[in-house]
């Protein structure tokens, strides 16, 4: 699994090409792996290793780098490498959320405004018009507590946000994104194909006891895991 900022290489109109161009972490992706490029290289060694799936991120703002500006070079781009993975018979996962959003969401409020909720929807339609004759497995957030924690409560992320007010209204609408986003993928799957499957992708952390040898530590330990992960799953 990969996403696109951390491999595709010069992801410019995303916030986190701003928030590295502007000094917030020690090292700036840049070209990153040259993923953009050299994708059909990859997935050979994919391939080599014996993998039978990849899961991989469509960035946002490549294919939207402006509010209502479209480019269908990028998209046509993301239908390649679906391709070349079906060619390889790698099962395509496709991430339509992986930590980054437009600049120009963000300059307007970003995640923290309710008009994120459409736009995203809008995002969603125009990839699965392009790619869902192609992929059925969907991510439509990618582990989005994370994303919360880091963007709006610790502030390690764009915009650096630390106030809970946002991150409770960020939370909000992520999970009306996702299920607008399970809507339109549902809506576009063509008649004769099987119904795309469709989730987040959800964290799952290691819960241990403090103290292993006391039985309600334990007790507690394992209502945590379950209520956690065993009931999302």
């Amino acid at each position: 699994a990969t996403s696109a900022h951390q491999v595709e290489g010069n992801n410019i109109h995303s916030d986190w090409w701003a928030w590295e161009q502007a000094g917030r972490v020690r090292d700036r992706s840049g070209l990153a792996c040259d993923h953009y490029r050299r994708y059909p290289q990859d997935f050979d060694l994919a391939v080599e290793l014996g993998t039978n799936a990849h899961r991989f991120s469509v960035e946002w703002a490549r294919l939207e780098p402006k509010e209502g500006q479209w480019d269908d070079e990028a998209l046509a781009h993301y239908v390649d490498v679906v391709k070349a993975l079906r060619q390889r018979r790698l099962e395509p996962v496709v991430t339509l959320h992986h930590f980054t959003t437009p600049q120009w969401l963000v300059q307007q409020g970003g995640w923290a405004r309710r008009e994120s909720v459409e736009a995203f929807a809008r995002y969603v339609r125009r990839v699965a018009n392009a790619l869902g004759s192609l992929v059925r497995y969907w991510i439509t957030i990618n582990e989005p507590l994370v994303y919360v924690r880091m963007h709006y409560t610790e502030g390690v992320g764009p915009p650096g946000a630390r106030n809970m007010r946002q991150a409770l209204a960020v939370i909000e609408h992520l999970i009306r994104a996702h299920a607008a986003g399970y809507q339109v993928l549902h809506e576009t799957v063509r008649q004769g194909q099987p119904a795309p499957m469709v989730s987040i992708a959800h964290h799952i952390p290691a819960f241990h006891p403090c103290r292993p040898w006391w039985p309600m530590d334990v007790s507690v330990t394992r209502r945590t895991d379950k209520l956690f992960s065993t009931a999302l799953r």
